[in-house]
């Protein structure tokens, strides 16, 4: 039998602790149901909070929890996310969670797997396990994370990234492919193939980028940057160059690059890349216009550059990406 810790602390996401707990479970069901001779269950799972007392959900739902002690005879750790979306949420959730970070760092050092998702990542990214290493976390955090853990290189190309032993997953339903990938270590190919098939789960789901959107909560607050990207988002079809941009808001290029990158995370050139993209997006989830109507209306003349722009920021063709999205024209 392989035990399994998940760790959280109040104001966890409700969904992403049961949710665990149900796909062990499941697992346990399957084994059972396929080995009618065995006895024993395939995983234990437990919850672990840093007091050892029940934690309560940011729904206010409680759920008991196991004392800190179980954690060193566990074969796995699965760090849980929180309901929080900015800085001073996260350093309140990071204080409940640091009477953990020791452990976490002591478990790692017996080379047993780690996995965190979503909000987790920032938890995993605390006790400073993920520096120089690749790792990902929910899109709509990915400025806040850079902000705050800039030695982590963090990518959203995969769904599940894994290095060293650490296992970081995407945003929210991304604990599926993170116990999958978990169970395929732990019990094997062939059973993460059947709970994949069991809990519906896309084992080839690889990527966030298609269900991201620039709507993010980046939190800045560069009065000046936020006009910029407002006037970029309202003259999406006009031509104009970093020099015209400078000049309409009484900015040196040197100065608006550097600015605009400190809040945004990218430079003006790609961001607007990014709102024509997005603004892509929209018109194929929401119309049945052709692809060529499309690109006119974001500001591209060339059908083909914008098609490869689109697949490397989304890693989907726009044909894909509206048989994906769009249920009413698809």
């Amino acid at each position: 039998m392989k035990k399994i810790v998940i760790v959280a602390a109040d104001n966890a996401v409700a969904s992403n602790i049961t949710g665990v707990l149900d796909f062990f479970w499941f697992c346990n069901t399957f084994w059972h149901a396929s080995n009618e001779d065995e006895v024993t269950d395939l995983f234990e799972c437990k919850l672990v909070s840093p007091l050892g007392s029940a934690i309560t959900t940011s729904l206010s739902i409680v759920i008991p929890a196991h004392s800190p002690d179980i954690i060193d005879s566990a074969d796995a750790l699965i760090i849980s996310s929180a309901h929080v979306h900015n800085q001073v949420g996260f350093k309140a959730y990071l204080e409940k969670m640091s009477p953990l970070f020791e452990q976490i760092k002591g478990f790692h050092e017996q080379q047993k797997p780690i996995g965190a998702f979503c909000s987790g990542t920032f938890v995993l990214a605390a006790t400073g396990l993920l520096d120089n290493k690749s790792a990902t976390c929910a899109w709509w955090l990915t400025d806040l994370f850079k902000r705050s853990y800039p030695k982590v290189n963090l990518s959203l190309d995969s769904l599940v990234i894994e290095q060293d032993n650490l296992y970081t997953g995407g945003a929210t339903t991304a604990y599926l492919s993170l116990c999958l990938k978990l169970v395929e270590e732990m019990a094997g190919e062939y059973v993460a193939n059947q709970m994949a098939r069991i809990m519906l789960v896309d084992p080839n789901r690889a990527s966030q980028l298609p269900f991201m959107s620039l709507q993010q909560l980046s939190g800045h607050k560069d009065d000046r940057v936020n006009k910029i990207q407002q006037w970029m988002q309202a003259n999406l079809t006009e031509s104009f160059s970093l020099d015209d941009l400078a000049d309409r808001f009484a900015l040196s290029k040197r100065t608006l690059i550097r600015r605009f990158k400190k809040a945004v995370g990218d430079t003006p050139v790609n961001y607007l890349q990014r709102l024509r993209v997005e603004e892509a997006k929209r018109l194929l989830e929401t119309t049945p216009a052709p692809l060529e109507d499309i690109v006119a209306r974001v500001g591209y003349g060339d059908v083909s550059t914008f098609r490869k722009l689109f697949q490397q920021l989304t890693q989907l063709s726009p044909k894909a990406y509206r048989l994906r999205f769009n249920l009413a024209f698809a």
